[in-house]
């Protein structure tokens, strides 16, 4: 399976916002992205700011309780996901999210998405941490040949 990294680093929300930048480029329907960090790593802000780049306004919670939230952009359903209150894998088949299969163009950014990992082979994993100074550090790894090739396009993979 082909597969290649890019690191962001940010320390406040104007810094977070480049990185939001850049995310909502990689991710254009279709794309699956696999959030996982600490509570409170930041997770939850990033979606924020990347559904603000694709036009989403209004408030954007954290699903933490709902499981799932649907945002529509265009024809592209955009799910936001947290997965945190998982206990184990059938619970997720009732969440009916969108499979890989399926044709209608989706977004799946998914909080704690390690539980969904065997099902979308073509993915972005990206995992978030930060320092005591409040500096994150996300890095984003390509699973797969598309999601390779849009971070191949988005200039430097890291080595």
């Amino acid at each position: 399976m082909a597969m290649g990294s890019i690191t962001f680093h940010w320390h406040d929300l104007s810094e977070l916002n480049t990185v939001a930048n850049a995310c909502a480029v990689l991710w254009k329907a279709p794309a699956v992205v696999l959030l996982e960090g600490e509570l409170g790593a930041g997770k939850t802000t990033l979606v924020q700011h990347v559904l603000s780049e694709w036009g989403i306004a209004g408030p954007v919670k954290s699903p933490t309780f709902d499981l799932v939230h649907v945002y529509q952009m265009d024809d592209t359903a955009v799910f936001h996901v947290d997965l945190y209150r998982i206990a184990n894998p059938g619970e997720l088949l009732a969440l009916d999210l969108p499979l890989p299969q399926e044709n209608t163009p989706y977004v799946l950014l998914v909080e704690w998405g390690h539980w969904v990992r065997q099902w979308y082979p073509e993915r972005f994993e990206c995992q978030i941490t930060r320092t005591p100074d409040g500096e994150r550090t996300m890095v984003v790894t390509a699973v797969g040949d598309e999601p390779l090739r849009r971070l191949s396009q988005q200039g430097v993979l890291d080595t």
